[in-house]
């Protein structure tokens, strides 16, 4: 072996990559800063199960490629010691790393490791290249770069290979069980010469340390760059609750009012889309992806990398300015982010997050397009129309009907409500909403409600009109300013009041009182109906009978209830205790629930590109419940609304019904039946 070739190869490969990865960090020091590095404990849990566990990569809705990318994976990790050995024997022949000599028990256990995930490596490059060039999957792009990634992959493994043979036959060693691809290779090579084999293996043994050097310089420069920069993505990820998006410090000198260019970003969304694998996970079940809205977060994550790259030289002198004037020169230049992003590209995401499920390496897509439609409507008053009427109702009514909110509690005014105000004290405090008090369909849910807590004697109160809208759609159209006053005023009434436990109806009520009202001094217990419904029916409390004539049901996962906070089980457990309910699943449910197009504000918006979401949906639903129909179950006052059209606009009113989990349970108690509705 050469030393001397070693340490020039490692001395130029190795400054070759340090001057590279400093010319891609560099811009991100002129990013938004942004804490990455608190509640360790809990980032290195999560580097531990969805980093090195591969987590995502196995989930069920692509199990197969994930498995084969965990090989490889594995393989990696796997052959990194057997590299740094390699590069030992380039100094010095005999070389091994304390504890794994050939001949140590050790060293015949990691060998065997070695040989089988190499072996193993090879299966999933070759699964891989099928796939990329012969069965070509929706979601994977074929590119180049891909293919000679492959390529890089199996020319290491063949070369540890070819060079493993090579010695068994250099030093007259038969093949061995605890080295099978030793074997493999020395059988490879027993035709050739004595000669012949020692160069092929000495060649074998240069050009893969070139590859490794090559390969870890080539990758900077594309897509894998996420094989650098994954793994500490992943542990610089948003902790629980991920859900809850930035607040914005709307006060101070220097505000910041959403995205208006790239300078905005902060240098984790960067790292971001340095680390988007272009899997394409994001797109298997996302509503705009697959609906046809100009929307898919891949697409979205290559074009903010290229213009990373673009206007790196400006970004990187802003970084270096020794002061501000010096530092907004610098970026005086750049492009507004809508010539990179375009609007109806960040207007069309319904934030159901299936996306940020999804990625295997924790990529956060959903707030950077919310800090886009920030700027677009705080700055420059550019949004849709329909958006506008929301924020004039929330801001004037209190809710986004707009609405007169003197009428917030005629839903009740038969039922002889309990109120906050009248002092006497009640375990929960029931947050109506603002659908469940004015949209005439929610409201029925909303005594059903009521007859549910009445039936097993739960201690409970409204605010009635003291109630306002929590803004959780202001906030996701972009109307930061509008959502904190909401936030603010909900949090002042029930902080005034002592509230403890909080019962809602509405999963985006939850969420935003659950994990955002936190930003506000708003800590509270927060449930969803059906998960005190389960509760109450596991203690005994309720006792639902039978709902007769309802035929199958399937239930609609709500996005924010499901699978932004978790709650799956609950509602099939409400539907379950029904006595004559009998439940079929869609086949996306749960986390792999598909949504009904009502999230991130879309629920005001109008529809206009591709095909619409809920219609989608509800196919779904009616090949689930068959030519005799059945019931569309939800936990949603938007689900109930958009599945309720979605049934209407496709034709299916005689033969599908939409009721929401409260309503079922409503049918099976004791006291007179309400109607059903559809």
């Amino acid at each position: 072996m050469s030393p001397f070739l070693t340490a020039a190869m490692l001395v130029f490969a190795l400054a070759f990559f340090a001057f590279t990865m400093l010319q891609r960090i560099a811009p991100l020091l002129a990013l938004r800063r942004d804490d990455r590095l608190s509640r360790t404990g809990e980032r290195l849990a999560t580097l531990l199960r969805f980093g090195l566990g591969q987590k995502r990569l196995v989930d069920p809705e692509e199990r197969g490629p994930g498995l084969l990318h965990v090989v490889i994976f594995a393989a990696f990790l796997v052959l990194a010691l057997r590299t740094i050995t390699m590069f030992g024997m380039g100094f010095s022949e005999g070389f091994h790393l304390p504890l794994l000599a050939p001949e140590a028990p050790l060293g015949r256990v990691y060998g065997l490791v070695k040989d089988l995930v190499l072996l193993a490596a090879l299966v999933g490059v070759a699964g891989f290249l099928w796939r990329r060039l012969v069965t070509k999957p929706d979601r994977v792009t074929l590119s180049t770069e891909g293919v000679v990634i492959l390529l890089f992959i199996a020319g290491l493994m063949v070369t540890d290979l070819v060079f493993e043979g090579s010695e068994l036959l250099s030093r007259g060693a038969p093949g061995s069980a605890w080295g099978p691809a030793g074997a493999l290779g020395r059988a490879l090579l027993a035709p050739l010469s004595a000669g012949q084999a020692h160069a092929l293996g000495v060649l074998a043994f240069w050009l893969h340390l070139a590859l490794i050097l090559v390969f870890l310089n080539v990758l900077p420069f594309g897509k894998h760059f996420h094989i650098i920069t994954g793994l500490p993505n992943v542990f610089f990820a948003r902790l629980p609750p991920a859900v809850a998006l930035r607040k914005l410090d709307l006060e101070a000198e220097d505000a910041s009012f959403g995205t208006a260019t790239v300078k905005d970003l902060s240098w984790k969304e960067a790292w971001d889309v340095y680390s988007c694998t272009e899997c394409g996970r994001c797109q298997t079940h996302c509503p705009t992806y697959v609906t046809g809205k100009p929307l898919s977060h891949k697409e979205v994550n290559r074009s903010i990398r290229h213009h990373l790259a673009e206007v790196a030289p400006a970004l990187t002198a802003a970084a270096r300015a020794k002061d501000p004037a010096a530092r907004d020169a610098a970026l005086a230049g750049l492009p507004p982010i809508t010539s990179v992003i375009p609007p109806e590209t960040f207007w069309a995401c319904t934030t159901c997050g299936w996306c940020e499920t999804a990625c295997p390496v924790l990529i956060e897509n959903i707030p950077r397009l919310v800090d886009m439609r920030r700027q677009q409507v705080l700055v420059e008053s550019a949004f849709p129309d329909e958006a506008a009427r929301v924020f004039k109702g929330i801001e004037t009514q209190g809710n986004p009907w707009g609405i007169g909110s003197n009428k917030r509690t005629e839903w009740c005014e038969d039922l002889d409500v309990p109120r906050a105000a009248a002092g006497e004290p009640f375990e929960y405090l029931f947050f109506v909403g603002c659908a469940g008090a004015f949209d005439d369909r929610q409201k029925k849910v909303s005594r059903a409600i009521v007859r549910i807590l009445r039936e097993a004697k739960v201690s409970f109160a409204i605010l009635g009109e003291e109630e306002t809208c929590n803004g959780e759609a202001a906030r996701r159209l972009g109307n930061e300013y509008l959502f904190q006053l909401q936030a603010q005023a909900n949090v002042d009434t029930l902080n005034g009041y002592g509230v403890k436990k909080i019962l809602v109806q509405c999963p985006h009520c939850l969420n935003t009182i659950k994990n955002e009202l936190p930003q506000f001094g708003g800590r509270y217990e927060v449930v969803h109906h059906a998960e005190l419904i389960a509760k109450l029916v596991a203690d005994g409390r309720l006792t639902p009978g039978a709902a007769e004539g309802l035929g199958p049901v399937t239930f609609h996962d709500p996005c924010y209830l499901a699978r932004w906070n978790g709650v799956t089980e609950a509602p099939r457990e409400a539907l379950g205790a029904v006595a004559g309910v009998k439940l079929v699943e869609m086949e996306r449910n749960r986390r792999q629930g598909f949504c009904c197009g009502a999230g991130g504000g879309r629920f005001w918006l109008e529809e206009k590109l591709g095909t619409r979401v809920n219609q989608n949906r509800v196919e779904e639903a009616a090949r689930t419940l068959g030519e005799t129909g059945g019931v569309i179950a939800t936990g949603c006052p938007f689900c109930l609304t958009m599945m309720k059209d979605g049934v209407n606009e496709t034709g299916r009113e005689e033969k599908l019904k939409v009721l929401d989990v409260a309503e079922i349970v409503a049918l099976g108690l004791p006291a007179a039946r309400a109607p059903r509705e559809g």
